[in-house]
């Protein structure tokens, strides 16, 4: 089968299975619309209260009701999520929480997708991962994140297209939060390659807590780390 041919269907198929992907990396970010619905809800139902309208009240709140419920759903599938792909990194204590991002980065994170990128249905070509070197300083402004976002270059893998789809799917089961972005097919079936790229984000449990006095440095004063 010609590249050409592979063309059309593929392009809908990859869609598809990015969509997928994206979805694991997006869900992190449910749990805002969420809230801001049951905020919007609750101002709603205050609105109608003050103005002693029975029916709008009614529907407001069942409005609120419903809004509880599915903010409630978000927030514990987000925190089931947190639970099976986040290592335990808190930064509240600088000095603490800059050795487990070592340990995470150094010991866990490499080693762990490097494992996991290791696919036998397919022949993997290029799956080393450039993972930046952890903070020296307690102080740097990496402590100070929501998320830790981590680029990882690409991966190449060649075989057939269902199994190069199926490795591509597979990163929804890594025990790091990782993304996949936009797949590269080339040659002809049933040797096909394909390429793309990966990120994986790290979303800490606290953010970080009081600057440590360094000497030479001044307290407060922070450091890039990368």
């Amino acid at each position: 089968m010609s590249l050409s041919k592979l063309k059309r269907i593929h392009v809908i198929i990859i869609g598809a299975v990015l969509c997928v992907i994206a979805g694991v990396a997006l869900f992190f970010f449910a749990i805002k619309p969420r809230n801001e619905a049951y905020k919007a809800a609750e101002d709603r139902y205050n609105a109608a209260k003050d103005l002693g309208n029975q029916v709008a009240e009614d529907k407001a709140i069942r409005d609120l009701n419903d809004a509880i419920v599915q903010n409630n759903n978000a927030q514990q599938a987000l925190d089931a999520q947190m639970r099976r792909r986040m290592p335990d990194l808190s930064f509240s204590r600088r000095d603490t929480g800059m050795l487990a991002l070592w340990k995470e980065q150094i010991k866990s994170l490499g080693p762990l997708l490097e494992s996991f990128a290791r696919d036998k249905t397919v022949n993997v070509i290029g799956a080393t991962f450039p993972i930046p070197p952890p903070p020296v300083n307690p102080n740097s402004d990496i402590f100070d994140r929501e998320m830790l976002e981590f680029p990882l270059g690409n991966v190449q893998a060649m075989g057939d297209f269902k199994s190069l789809m199926n490795n591509i799917r597979r990163w929804n089961n890594c025990r790091r939060l990782v993304m996949v972005g936009p797949p590269v097919l080339a040659g002809t079936s049933p040797r096909l390659v394909v390429a793309y790229p990966l990120t994986c984000y790290i979303f800490p449990v606290a953010k970080g807590g009081p600057a440590i006095p360094m000497a030479g440095t001044g307290q407060g004063q922070s450091a890039q780390a990368f």
